[in-house]
């Protein structure tokens, strides 16, 4: 059995997540079907929103019901990409769920740190790039003000913008 790539198993996540499934269907204005039944005024469209969410229901039960049954008989690799996938999506309380499950493959929980390390990696990326916005904004908002108010008071200013 080859090693365990973690960087690539994370990387063939991310981009499965991506894929057309994971769309809503042509004419959905949102991404849960129930907001969706709400904003249509129209009866035809109402009742095509209506069967889309039974049977998105009737999918989810349908591999819920049959899931427990199948995972036994994946291969191991299967079996770590396929958890680790439903682990990585899931809200906390499903992930400990999953995590707890007596197949759930050891390298599931590596994978899965991984997976929240780089995804808080991503958000102090962006944390750290609305601070340098908001930073620069109130610099040029300084700056437009002095040059307003600042006349004589040159050297007074220059003292405030060095605090």
């Amino acid at each position: 059995m080859t090693k365990l790539n973690l960087t690539d198993l994370h990387r063939q996540f991310l981009d499965s997540m991506g894929t057309e499934a994971s769309k809503p269907a042509v004419g959905m204005a949102a991404n849960d079907p129930r907001r969706t039944i709400q904003a249509i005024q129209s009866g035809v469209a109402a009742k095509a929103a209506v069967n889309e969410l039974n049977r998105a229901l009737a999918f989810a039960n349908a591999v819920g019901q049959n899931f427990a049954a199948v995972l036994p008989g994946l291969s191991e690799q299967a079996r770590v990409e396929v958890v680790s996938a439903l682990a990585c999506a899931s809200s906390s309380k499903d992930r400990r769920s999953i995590m707890e499950h007596p197949l759930c493959p050891s390298e599931v929980e590596a994978i899965v740190a991984a997976y929240d390390a780089a995804k808080a990696e991503e958000a102090e990326a962006r944390k750290a790039e609305r601070a340098a916005e908001r930073e620069e904004k109130e610099r040029a908002k300084f700056e437009e003000l002095r040059r307003k108010f600042g006349g004589s008071n040159g050297a007074a200013s220059e003292a405030v913008a060095a605090e």
